[in-house]
């Protein structure tokens, strides 16, 4: 069977997006492949590359390399050669030219083959490296660019295992870089922040989304525990049978001490097994003092505006400090967290922005304990603006306590709709993937859907499971592990569990259904199997 990869590429309509090449070399579409296809399938990825020069051709080097992990999550290329397959690698699977020319003002379509193993379960990755060497005769600084493209490949049918957890943690400073590059850092310097090192492993066999938290609490002088600081680990896929050392800043110092991490990472949108650890910190010697988070207050959580073309509008919201230890904030406006560095084929963040319109003043200001300021809010309207319906723009607000180590942040949104038009609530979702779990008796549920519509989503995910006359045999909900309202263009992975022991042999129907404010806005079908062994399979209708 022949399968065009077209399929592979369609999850990524919206997709996060990175800086063309410009003058330097080439522009490359898509920059990630990620999809299904089954076992034993013959597959086709075209790549699109267009030189940036108008005037001039080049040839680029083509390698088939296999895909690692940085410490942050991100994809690194490691050299391929026969017989030192990584886990889960699919490098071997590849066939590519070695080199491809490109003419000046055309794009060419790079013909990458996948051969999938009969006998694949589960995930597997590998990576094709685009490398423009400088032409002959340049003068001044010679670059090679280098284009990584990763190719992340899931079979379907039986479901794989996943296994990601949140293995250890453990404190340490950061210590500030040596003046001599290639030096190890002082170990007696005055350190810049703690750092929270959380290894995350995965021992399954799924491509799973994550994020989470860490919480370290500070043992006092009666022995109870207080929560000193709350931080976010960042969202990041990690590579089935692979681990990272995630370093997650808590951007204060803590002083020596016993203190506690409490750790969360949900996967896949479903929430695993906490951490705890208790650790003898030893701190700097300079380091005394130890400050805890404090929540600061926003009202209106959202402010909304009318867009008129050419005019200025103000407003204000209310800023609280409910510390005992007066704090000095800071207001950034910027692109929404969620829609920031994302695109769709017609629209990307930028031009859903409202941040370029929207002035803070003060902008900095310090607030004494119980202080409540109110801020205003100064919207400058262009002439001509691109043509949406609505336009956002986070503020965020940074707490430091006057010695300059952070007392934590909250944001705000700023939503500038015009009058006319219409809002579209549509919604794009990928097939459901299903994972075995720890327990013999629950299978993980996951879905990942992007809002493509022009409008904030509250989304509510239900799934259920049909006999073959179409009857109900089970229903619940998938939940994500952020809260409130979707952005445009930002996608959301929602996760719950199964049980298998609940479902009868034979075909069934996994039905999915997406509502907001109670209004259905999307669904998935898919086919479901459960053999006599309790085993079960999974396909998508397309």
């Amino acid at each position: 069977m022949r399968l065009l990869a077209l399929f592979l590429l369609a999850a990524l309509s919206v997709f996060t997006f990175a800086p063309g090449a410009g003058a330097q070399g080439f522009q490359v579409r898509p920059l990630v492949v990620d999809g299904e296809v089954p076992p034993g399938t013959d597959v086709l990825i075209p790549i699109e590359v267009t030189p940036t020069s108008q005037l001039e051709g080049r040839t680029l080097e083509v390698e088939v390399v296999q895909l690692g992990h940085a410490e942050t999550g991100g994809f690194i290329a490691i050299p391929y050669e026969p017989g030192s397959e990584l886990p889960r690698s699919a490098a071997s699977w590849i066939t590519a030219p070695s080199e491809v020319l490109l003419e000046p003002r055309e794009t060419t379509v790079l013909e990458v083959g996948m051969r999938v193993p009969l006998a694949a379960r589960g995930t597997h990755a590998a990576g094709l490296l685009l490398s423009a060497p400088p032409p002959e005769g340049a003068e001044g600084l010679r670059l090679t660019l280098r284009v990584l493209i990763p190719i992340i490949l899931g079979t379907e049918g039986r479901p794989a295992r996943q296994d990601v957890r949140l293995a250890d943690a453990q404190l340490r400073y950061r210590l500030p870089e040596p003046d001599t590059p290639g030096s190890l850092p002082d170990p007696d310097s005055f350190p810049e922040t703690t750092l929270v090192d959380a290894l995350i492993e995965n021992n399954g066999g799924t491509f799973s989304s994550l994020r989470g938290d860490v919480w370290v609490d500070a043992k006092d002088e009666s022995g109870e525990w207080r929560q000193v600081r709350r931080a976010a680990i960042p969202a990041t896929r990690l590579l089935p049978e692979s681990a990272i050392s995630m370093p997650v800043d808590l951007g204060r110092l803590l002083p020596t001490g016993d203190y506690r991490i409490r750790g969360e990472l949900y996967v896949d949108g479903r929430r695993t097994r906490p951490l705890r650890r208790e650790v003898a910190f030893e701190g700097h010697p300079e380091v005394q003092a130890l400050v805890t988070d404090i929540d600061l207050g926003v009202e209106p959580a959202v402010f909304e505006y009318d867009y008129r073309p050419g005019a200025a509008r103000s407003g204000r919201i209310a800023v609280t400090n409910p510390a005992i230890d007066p704090v000095e904030v800071r207001v950034e406006v910027a692109i929404p967290d969620e829609m920031a560095g994302r695109a769709s084929a017609t629209v990307r963040d930028t031009d859903l922005s409202a941040a370029g319109w929207i002035e803070v003043q003060p902008a900095q200001f310090v607030l004494r304990p119980g202080q409540t300021r109110n801020l205003r809010l100064l919207a400058r309207f262009p002439d001509s603006a691109p043509r949406q319906q609505n336009y956002y723009a986070q503020l965020t607000l940074s707490a430091a306590y006057l010695d300059g180590q952070r007392a934590g942040s909250a944001t705000g949104l700023v939503e500038v709709s015009r009058a006319a038009g219409e809002d579209r609530r549509e919604i794009a979702l990928e097939a459901v993937r299903v994972a075995t779990t720890e327990s013999q008796d629950d299978m993980a549920l996951g879905l990942r859907a992007t809002n493509v519509g022009n409008v904030l989503l509250r989304p509510e995910v239900e799934f259920r499971v049909l006999d073959a006359g179409g009857r109900e045999i089970v229903s619940g909900p998938l939940t994500s592990e952020i809260a409130g309202t979707m952005m445009p263009l930002a996608a959301r992975t929602f996760g719950g569990t199964l049980s298998v022991q609940e479902l009868p042999e034979g075909e069934l129907t996994l039905l999915t259904i997406v509502r907001d404010g109670g209004v259905e806005v999307g669904e998935v079908v898919q086919q479901l199997g459960k053999a006599e062994d309790g085993s079960l399979t999974l396909e998508t209708r397309r």
